[in-house]
Formats: structure tokens, sequence, C-alpha cells
């Protein structure tokens, strides 16, 4: 997801939006044929970053496939997680005089929730974590090589953007090209088509 609200695929080689906001984009990219079955009953009740991973799994499974094994994980990597929200929660905080701040800014500090919500969205149970390592995807690739094999989702969450690629380690595939960013990554792949 860019930060204009405009969804790109790999595998599929499509693109969606943009949306002028999220809740559009769901409303739209959920009615997509074959798309795998969500629960996004809470999708309003989160922050931006919680919203936009969330969409942006559920297009990753889909672009996958469909339905994911319920085994997989998902791998949040670097980006900037949920700064972003938490520093508008707290300057809003102390703008108030630290006593009334707007709980509708509120977001977890934990850098696992959004993948944590995408998980539960997309009804798989596999091993959810954050890894913060150098700026390079085979620090990603190496951490992936301890985890049991199977299917993970890994994520990157940057301030405007989102990018989720579905990743299968039981298959022995040629390495993946080396880019400092998920993002960068997923246009490298694209370009080589």
């Amino acid at each position: 997801m860019n930060a204009k609200g405009a969804f790109r695929t790999l595998n599929k080689h499509a693109g969606f939006g943009p949306y002028p906001d999220v809740n559009a984009a769901r409303k739209e990219l959920t009615l997509l044929p074959d798309m795998p079955q969500s629960d996004l009953a809470d999708f309003g009740r989160g922050g931006m970053s919680v919203r936009r991973t969330m969409l942006t799994a559920l297009l990753a499974a889909w672009d996958a496939g469909g339905k994911l094994p319920e085994s997989t994980g998902v791998i949040g990597w670097n980006g900037d997680g949920c700064t972003a929200e938490n520093l508008a929660y707290w300057r809003d905080y102390v703008g108030c005089g630290r006593s009334a701040g707007r709980g509708s800014l509120f977001v977890a500090t934990l850098p696992t929730i959004p993948y944590c919500e995408a998980a539960i969205a997309l009804g798989i149970r596999g091993s959810v974590a954050y890894l913060r390592t150098s700026g390079d995807t085979s620090s990603l690739w190496s951490a992936l090589e301890t985890a049991p094999r199977g299917t993970f989702l890994c994520g990157e969450l940057a301030r405007a953007t989102v990018c989720v690629l579905a990743v299968d380690t039981e298959s022995a595939g040629e390495l993946l090209p080396r880019r400092p960013t998920l993002a960068e990554l997923f246009t490298t792949l694209e370009a080589i088509g």
C-alpha cells in the first residue's frame, strides 16, 4: 500500500485504488473474487497502522492464492511501526495538560500489534513476531531460517506505506535479492516480473 492509498500485488500483477480512506479500500477489496474470508469486525477500532496492515495482509493472502494455512506466521520487520501514531497520541496528551488526551488517538505501543491484528483477521495461528535487524532483507531471511518451516506473511510498516510479502520457507527456491526494505524488494521483484 502506497502513501496515496493505492495497492499493488506481486503475483497477480493487480492494482487497486487509490482510495480516499482505508474504509473505502476495505469495502472494495473484500469483494474481490476469491478473497479469503476475514474477520474485520474490529477494523474501525484499530489505529491507522493496524487498519493498513490488516488490509495489506489480506491482499497479500489473496495474491498468494487465497486462504493461507492456519499455521501461517506473521513477521513484522523494521519500518516505523506505530511510531507516528504514538507520537500523535503523546502530543495530544501533553497538549491537553496530561489529563484528557483523546482516547481515540491511542494506539498499542507494541510493534507486534498490527501484525497480530492481521493474523486474527485472517484466522491464522502461526507465530507472530516483530524483528528489528540491520537494514538488509538478508537479515530477515536469516531470521526466518531459524523459524519452523512453512508460510509467513512478512510485513514492513512505514509512516505512510505498508508492504506485506507471502514467503514459503518450505520451498527451496533461489535467494531473493538483497534490499534495504521490503518495499524496495517488492519493486525489484515486480520489475523482474
